[in-house]
């Protein structure tokens, strides 16, 4: 089983402001469209680091980062703890339109044999969607093992326009019907980042996946970059939720990527530096290994709660 290479990306911040809610935001210039008040002090933010090699990184102290809320730098942390999650609820959500034709039988194989191997000893429970036409087709449920799931998978076939953004929201609600204490939601993506029908626009799309607390991750189909402006979007789409943008030679050791990504994540407390209203970009920098990336979501939407 080849590996896979990650590109680049910030990965994964739920970012919360406690007492009682705050949403998070994808940009400045893509703010969700709810924002919750609160009058909490405290910023929570989940995320995980990687070596120069890549590597998920087994052990973080609180001199290895500095958080930068807002421009504001922050060392002085409340409490810095590893991530509770330790199972994955897991959609793979796979492009079956015309623009993808070529490779969906490679690339249908590859997620049934995904599914096959799924990591022994893992609390990992996996659905699929496929994607083309007018609307995308749940075709498992939590159930992919059983031979009802593989028959209906194989026979997928390549055709039509491209409902990409369309598909996002409906992957991310379905996992907001799914939500369990202590399972990471993830969306895997396969797809050449091209949308040609879709109602919802990438705005609607990213706020629902977003706001659905789940983490993206694509996988680009373009051929050997042949579209650079969609994988560019794919990867942005990754960031934005906090996921990765991956590179797949073989996608047999991707669950396993992302697990590790899992293992390796922490959470961080510490006080608001600053309670203007409005986005709040975040960054997560080394502060004495330069060689260490910190990966998290780009920011959050704060407004405070009036009297």
């Amino acid at each position: 089983m080849a590996a896979l290479s990650h590109r680049l990306g910030w990965s994964w911040i739920p970012v919360v402001l406690l007492i009682p809610n705050v949403f998070f935001a994808i940009s400045a210039d893509h703010a969700p469209l709810a924002t919750y008040r609160t009058n909490a002090a405290e910023v929570r933010v989940s995320f995980f680091g990687t070596d120069e090699h890549n590597r998920p990184l087994e052990t973080l102290h609180e001199q290895d980062f500095a958080v930068v809320d807002d421009g504001v730098v922050v060392r002085d942390f409340r409490s810095l703890t590893h991530a509770s999650e330790t199972a994955l609820d897991v959609v793979f959500l796979v492009d079956a339109s015309e623009s993808v034709g070529r490779q969906l039988p490679a690339l249908v194989k590859e997620v049934a044999q995904l599914i096959a191997d799924e990591p022994a000893g893992e609390n990992v429970q996996s659905s699929i969607i496929s994607f083309h036409g007018l609307q995308p087709d749940l075709l498992c449920a939590g159930d992919c093992l059983s031979a009802l799931a593989g028959t209906r998978l194989l026979p997928v076939r390549a055709g039509g326009a491209t409902p990409l953004f369309d598909s996002l929201v409906y992957a991310a609600r379905f996992l907001a019907r799914r939500e369990t204490t202590g399972m990471r939601q993830v969306v895997i993506l396969f797809s050449d980042g091209n949308d040609t029908i879709s109602k919802s626009t990438a705005r609607d799309a990213m706020e629902t996946v977003t706001a659905s607390g789940a983490l993206l991750y694509t996988v680009d189909l373009n051929h050997l970059g042949e579209n650079p402006r969609a994988s560019a979007a794919l990867e942005r789409m990754a960031e934005a939720t906090g996921g990765r943008a991956l590179v797949v030679d073989n996608s047999a050791s991707l669950l396993q990527a992302v697990l590790a990504d899992l293992r390796a994540s922490y959470i961080v407390t510490y006080q608001l530096p600053r309670r203007e209203a409005g986005y709040h970009t975040l960054c997560i920098l080394p502060q004495h290994n330069l060689n260490l990336r910190f990966h998290c979501r780009s920011g959050y939407y704060y407004e405070r709660s009036i009297p």
